[in-house]
C-alpha cells in the first residue's frame, strides 16, 4: 500500500495549488488534496484516514496541520510545513492586534465586493511581489473563508515544539523575510526538524518553488 499524505492548501486556496507539487514528486505517495474552502466546506476537522500517515501544509495549511498533529501525534508521521507561522505571540498586545486584523478580513470576506476584497488580498506587502493566483467567487464558501479568519486566528495558536514529531520540514523562500525570520526564531527556540530557505522564490512556494518542494517531500518521507 503506498504511504499516504494529506496535503493543506492555504486561505483563499485550492486543493489543486499542490497540482505542481504532485506531478513533481517521485515519492509514489497516495495524495488527497482537498478544498477546505469549497461551497460546501465548513470544517478543519482532520480526515478519517487510515494512519498514520503524513501531512503536508502551506501557509493556513500548515497551521492547521501543526494543531492536528499537537492533538493526535500518533496519527502523524511528520510534516512538510511551508511558509508557517506557528502563533506563539508573547503579549496581548500582538495578539489583540492580530485578532483586530482578522476580524477586519473576515467581515470583508463575508460582505465585501469579491473582486474588490480578493485584491486587497492579493497586495498585502508578504504576497505582492510573488506570483498571483486567479480567485473565482463561485469556487469559494465566503462564510466558511470568514469563519476561519476568525475562529482559527493565528492570535489563538500556540505551538509546543514538544508535541511534534521529529520528521519535520520546514521551508521559506528567501525573498519573504517575515517567514524567514520565524524560521531563524523557531530552530532557535528547539523546534524539531529541517529547516529549509528556497531561494528565488517568495511565499507562495506552491506556484513559485513546485520541484523544490516536491523535493523536500520525496526527502522527507523516504
Amino acid at each position: 500500500m503506498k504511504p499516504r499524505l494529506v496535503a493543506l492548501h492555504g486561505f483563499l486556496g485550492k486543493g489543486s495549488d499542490w497540482d505542481a507539487v504532485r506531478a513533481a514528486s517521485k515519492a509514489g505517495l497516495a495524495w488527497s488534496c482537498p478544498d477546505l474552502f469549497g461551497r460546501g466546506a465548513a470544517t478543519f476537522d482532520a480526515p478519517d484516514v487510515d494512519g498514520p500517515c503524513w501531512l503536508a501544509g502551506y501557509s493556513l495549511g500548515a497551521r492547521l496541520a501543526l494543531a492536528w498533529m499537537q492533538k493526535d501525534p500518533a496519527r502523524w508521521r511528520g510534516a512538510l510545513l511551508l511558509s508557517v507561522n506557528p502563533g506563539n505571540f508573547q503579549t496581548d498586545a500582538e495578539r489583540a492586534a492580530r485578532r483586530q486584523a482578522d476580524e477586519m478580513w473576515a467581515a470583508a470576506f463575508a460582505d465585501a465586493p469579491w473582486a474588490e476584497v480578493v485584491a486587497r488580498w492579493h497586495n498585502q506587502p508578504v504576497l505582492a511581489a510573488g506570483y498571483v493566483p486567479q480567485r473565482d467567487e463561485c469556487d469559494f464558501n465566503r462564510q466558511a473563508l470568514a469563519g476561519a479568519l476568525r475562529n482559527f486566528s493565528t492570535a489563538d495558536q500556540f505551538t509546543d515544539p514538544l508535541r511534534l514529531p521529529a520528521r519535520l520540514t520546514w521551508m521559506a523562500g528567501a525573498r519573504d523575510g517575515k517567514f524567514t525570520a520565524l524560521q531563524t526564531s523557531m530552530r532557535e527556540a528547539g523546534f524539531p526538524g529541517t529547516f529549509l530557505v528556497v531561494e528565488q522564490a517568495g511565499h507562495r512556494l506552491l506556484a513559485e518553488a513546485p520541484d523544490a518542494v516536491a523535493a523536500a517531500l520525496d526527502d522527507l518521507v523516504a
